[in-house]
């Protein structure tokens, strides 16, 4: 049983990471800024794997490979960047300890307000440039980031209630047998 839970899980892993690159890769060929299944698949993860290393892996390995051909940037902001997804999962474990609507509500929120809070944060110490070190430096940093915000918001709210939704669906829908995998994670 704990190999088959194993397998299920990196299969599951494995469909989140191919989701997050399919949906990251699409929208910005489309040039439709922080619009992916990438926050989303990472929440669900926390939320949903039982194995630590699958659910963090996730957006590590989407990231990494779609940066591959979207490009690199400067590694001090790429290290906070990942390292907020991974601040994600944390938050996605906490659904995991008493699942109801309103902890689904806390953690997409959650992770995507972490993740614009923490990113573009860092924006404003590392690109001198860019921004004053100033108060005003810093409400500026975040006041040029709600349009991207905008669309992560609206792409962790519906691919989360994909994710969730489907999942919880399934649950309840599925043959006994189905349910027993599924509730394994």
């Amino acid at each position: 049983m704990k190999n088959d839970q194993s397998k299920s899980e990196f299969i599951l892993a494995a469909a989140l990471v191919v989701m997050g690159i399919a949906t990251r890769l699409l929208f910005h060929a489309f040039a439709i800024s922080n619009f992916n299944a990438v926050m989303a698949s990472t929440v669900f993860a926390g939320a949903y794997l039982a194995q630590k290393k699958w659910a963090i892996a996730i957006p590590i390995v989407t990231m990494f490979l779609t940066d591959l051909v979207i490009g690199f940037y400067d590694p001090a902001y790429m290290a906070i960047v990942y390292g907020a997804f991974i601040l994600a999962f944390v938050i996605g474990r906490f659904y995991a300890k008493k699942p109801s609507f309103l902890r689904y509500i806390i953690v997409t929120l959650g992770g995507s307000l972490s993740f614009f809070l923490i990113t573009n944060f860092a924006w404003w110490p590392f690109y001198t440039t860019l921004y004053p070190h100033t108060i005003s430096g810093l409400i500026e940093s975040y006041t040029l980031g709600l349009p991207f915000y905008k669309y992560s918001l609206l792409s962790d709210m519906l691919f989360s209630a994909a994710l969730f939704g489907g999942f919880e669906m399934a649950k309840v829908y599925l043959p006994q047998t189905k349910k027993e995998v599924l509730t394994s994670f």
